[in-house]
């Protein structure tokens, strides 16, 4: 799973101040300033990889214009396999970044004070894949297979504590569905958008089952977050980003098509093709569960303990961690 295994850039800015001579520079100030206006604010966000459908909405508030008319002076930077978006925004580099909720909570164990401020996926997309006509329905199902999977992940270790699945052979997923393709009877990690594209645009039949459905293990993914110092630091600041970005992503759920032409453009070698199977194959992914009621980008409590829970229980964090202080809703716009 490429983002598993590794786990481009738009700059707005006022440059044609600095083409423009002395007076004329003075002048455009000084009819800003009879206008109200106010200079853009410049934030920085580092995606988790590189530019695909599931950063769709903030591909969306880039191009529509949401984050300037926030006041924002947004540069939208690419992850990738070797970038720590939470070390990143830790070492105040940028602003905002992507991570899921158990790396979020991890990272705090950590030391790091990285917030959540809105979640991108109700649903966690990682997906166990098997070849079709042999589903995986329960985790006993895995007994007496091959699995690959990226080694240490949360969600396996959690899996293997709890449900103790028997003689499953470990083999290391290095972002290929080539092996899994060549042995029947085995089984892969994935996600449903990136993975399932690349096993259906090889003609490859298979079956597919959320995680998240299998265990229970469901942290929220793609959240956006920053870090306690800049919510207090700069709150307005943080509203603006949200806001902007929620309308961004629920303009791109009906505008996907249009969008990931734009999108496309900062990440050319993938096929776009890709783009539209992953936005079609997210949707209830992004928009259902809580969303549907509460609105994009909504997290509960409820959900950040069981994950704790889940998390204490494989001694990735301690038990002492407080959620409350790992994720905030108030900068969500009222639906």
């Amino acid at each position: 799973m490429k983002k598993a295994v590794g786990q481009c850039i738009v700059v707005l800015s006022l440059l044609f101040l600095s083409a423009c001579g002395k007076s004329d520079a003075d002048a455009v100030k000084s009819t800003a300033k009879e206008a109200g206006t106010k200079p853009l604010t410049k934030v920085s966000q580092v995606t988790n990889w590189f530019a695909e459908a599931e950063h769709g909405g903030q591909y969306t508030a880039m191009k529509m214009g949401y984050y300037k008319e926030a006041g924002l002076d947004m540069t939208l930077d690419p992850g990738g396999p070797q970038v720590s978006g939470l070390q990143l925004v830790a070492s105040g580099k940028y602003q905002f970044a992507m991570a899921s909720a158990d790396e979020l909570l991890i990272a705090r164990k950590q030391g790091l004070p990285i917030v959540a401020v809105a979640s991108v996926f109700q649903q966690g997309p990682l997906t166990i894949f098997s070849h079709k006509g042999d589903p995986i329905s329960s985790v006993d199902k895995l007994n007496n297979r091959t699995f690959y999977v990226t080694p240490g992940i949360p969600y396996w270790e959690y899996m293997k504590k709890k449900y103790a699945p028997q003689n499953v052979k470990e083999l290391a997923y290095t972002g290929s569905m080539a092996a899994f393709m060549a042995n029947p009877g085995s089984v892969n990690q994935g996600y449903i958008t990136s993975e399932g594209y690349s096993l259906k645009s090889a003609g490859f039949e298979f079956e597919a089952v959320p995680i998240s459905k299998l265990t229970g293990f469901n942290p929220y993914t793609m959240l956006l977050v920053t870090t306690e110092k800049y919510i207090a630091d700069q709150p307005d600041t943080v509203k603006a980003y949200v806001e902007a970005s929620v309308k961004g992503w629920n303009y791109y759920k009906d505008h996907y098509r249009e969008l990931n032409e734009y999108i496309h453009t900062f990440n050319p070698d993938s096929p776009l093709e890709m783009f539209q199977y992953s936005a079609e194959a997210s949707k209830d992914y992004i928009y259902g569960g809580d969303a549907a009621e509460h609105g994009f980008g909504y997290m509960s409590e409820e959900r950040w303990s069981t994950l704790k829970d889940q998390l204490v229980s494989i001694g990735l964090i301690d038990a002492s961690l407080d959620v409350k202080k790992a994720y905030t809703t108030k900068f969500l716009p009222t639906k």
